[in-house]
C-alpha cells in the first residue's frame, strides 16, 4: 500500500511539473515577433477591402471572433460579414505596440489598432486595444480567439447653451440612502463627482447631456418645468443609474 501510495504522489507530481513547463513563456525571437507584426497588419489592412483570403489562412475552424460590442462571431460567420466598406466610407487600421506571449502550444499577442476613418468626409479616429491568441500547429500559427476592446477618451465637446447649467447645480443621491452625488459650475464649466475634493470636467453632447471626462457612459440632466434639473441619468454600461436630487 505504501509504495502504490508512492507511485501515485510521483505521477501527480510530475504531472504538475510538466503542466508548469507547459505554462511558462518562452522568449520570442525577432522572427517571431516580425511574422505577427506582418500577419496581424495584413489582417487589418484586409478589413477595408472586405478581403477575407488573410483571415482564412491563419484562422482555426474554431476560432470566434469577440467584437467591441460583446457580439460572439465564429470563423465561418465572421467571413461572411467580411465585406469591402460601402461607397462613401474609406478607412485604415495601422498596428501598434505589439506584444508576443510566446508559450510551447500557444501565443497570446496583443497590439493596438489604431483606425482611421472618413464617413462621408467626417473623420473618425478610433483604437482598439487587441488580444489574439494563436495555438502552434506545427510550424504554423493558427488563430483560435480574437477579442477587440475599444480605448476609451473623451470626446470632442460641442458648442452648446450653457444657460441651463446653473439649474444643475446641487447634489444628488442614490436613493433610498446610497452615494451622493456633488456637481459644481466653476469657471463656466460643470463639474460633478461623489468626491467633492476630486470632481471631474463634464463634456458637453447637448446642453443637458454630458461625458463625464475620464469615463465610460452619458449623463443626462431632467429638468422640470421651471428648468431646474430633479434627477440624473447616468447611463453605465448602457444601463441607467438614477441619481435623484437631494432635497436636502
Amino acid at each position: 500500500m505504501q509504495h502504490s501510495r508512492s507511485a501515485v504522489w510521483l505521477g501527480v507530481a510530475a504531472t504538475l511539473v510538466a503542466c508548469r513547463g507547459w505554462a511558462q513563456p518562452v522568449g520570442s525571437s525577432a522572427e517571431i515577433v516580425a511574422w505577427f507584426q506582418e500577419t496581424e497588419q495584413k489582417l487589418m489592412d484586409s478589413i477595408a477591402v472586405g478581403d477575407t483570403a488573410p483571415w482564412e489562412r491563419v484562422m482555426d475552424e474554431g476560432c470566434v471572433v469577440t467584437t467591441e460590442e460583446g457580439e460572439l462571431i465564429p470563423k465561418q460567420e465572421f467571413l461572411k460579414q467580411l465585406k469591402p466598406l460601402p461607397n462613401g466610407l474609406t478607412g485604415a487600421i495601422q498596428v501598434k505596440e505589439l506584444t508576443v506571449q510566446e508559450f510551447p502550444t500557444f501565443a497570446s499577442v496583443r497590439f493596438l489598432a489604431d483606425e482611421c476613418e472618413l464617413v462621408f468626409g467626417q473623420r473618425l479616429a478610433t483604437q482598439y486595444r487587441m488580444t489574439d491568441t494563436f495555438r502552434r500547429d506545427g510550424t504554423e500559427w493558427k488563430l483560435v480567439a480574437s477579442h477587440a476592446s475599444v480605448v476609451t477618451r473623451d470626446p470632442p465637446q460641442q458648442v452648446v447653451s450653457r444657460d441651463g447649467w446653473p439649474g444643475f447645480v446641487g447634489r444628488y443621491r442614490l436613493l433610498p440612502d446610497g452615494w451622493t452625488f456633488s456637481v459644481e459650475l466653476r469657471g463656466g464649466e460643470l463639474y460633478g463627482g461623489r468626491d467633492p475634493h476630486r470632481m471631474k470636467r463634464f463634456v458637453p453632447m447637448t446642453a443637458n447631456a454630458f461625458v463625464l471626462s475620464g469615463q465610460l457612459g452619458e449623463w443626462i440632466f431632467v429638468t422640470d418645468e421651471r428648468g431646474r434639473a430633479i434627477k440624473i441619468l447616468e447611463l453605465r454600461k448602457f444601463e441607467p443609474l438614477v441619481w435623484s436630487r437631494d432635497p436636502s
